[in-house]
């Protein structure tokens, strides 16, 4: 894959609801970034098998195949990237790592275009945001949200499977952010951050 395809990609890593979808959404409305996500590449692969409003844990179960199957365990961003090579974007941000392997691949493929960052908050803030969504496939109970939360994290899991932790373990200091403050005070931290690497982007042009 041609890594000059792309300006700047930021790979974002982070527990169910702590606010990885904020940092998408205004990196996209304010600096021109497209906001995806890894699950949207497993999402495509649901709709070839003819899975319509797949389920948290069907997408979980769908990841932990493709990786095992294919061998290798970062294949999703691997997937995601090749869409949005295909698209034409230059300036991307992908939500939703949940494999250490993945940030490494994205690293190999990417180089000094791509930059790791981790969202973190409380289990039980970010359990009362995502019971509050009601989005189609969501648990609809803190005890399931917490059954799914676990397996992100990667307890029970196989080595291939779902390691959000260990996602996480691999982000630097400077790039971790704990969101238990005011959408004003994410807004200014996501502002930094793509502001400190678009300048290196814009001159890759």
């Amino acid at each position: 894959m041609e890594t000059n395809n792309f300006d700047l990609v930021i790979g974002s890593a982070g527990l169910k609801a702590a606010g990885k979808d904020v940092l998408g959404q205004r990196a996209a409305s304010h600096y021109g970034f497209t906001h995806t996500r890894i699950s949207d590449a497993i999402r495509a692969e649901a709709a070839r098998r003819g899975i319509t409003n797949p389920s948290t844990s069907v997408l979980q179960d769908l990841g932990n195949e493709g990786r095992q199957k294919s061998g290798d365990s970062g294949f999703w961003p691997k997937e995601l990237l090749k869409m949005m090579s295909a698209a034409g974007k230059r300036l991307v941000v992908i939500n939703g790592i949940r494999h250490p392997d993945e940030v490494s691949a994205l690293k190999e493929i990417l180089g000094d275009k791509f930059v790791v960052v981790g969202i973190v908050a409380p289990v039980i803030l970010r359990a009362t945001r995502f019971l509050k969504r009601k989005q189609a496939g969501d648990p609809m109970t803190l005890e399931d949200f917490l059954v799914i939360d676990d397996r992100d994290r990667g307890i029970g899991e196989p080595p291939h499977g779902q390691q959000v932790d260990r996602a996480l373990a691999l982000v630097p200091w400077d790039n971790l952010y704990n969101n238990i403050g005011t959408l004003e005070e994410y807004w200014a931290w996501i502002s930094s951050l793509l502001e400190k690497h678009l300048p290196q982007a814009t001159c890759d042009k």
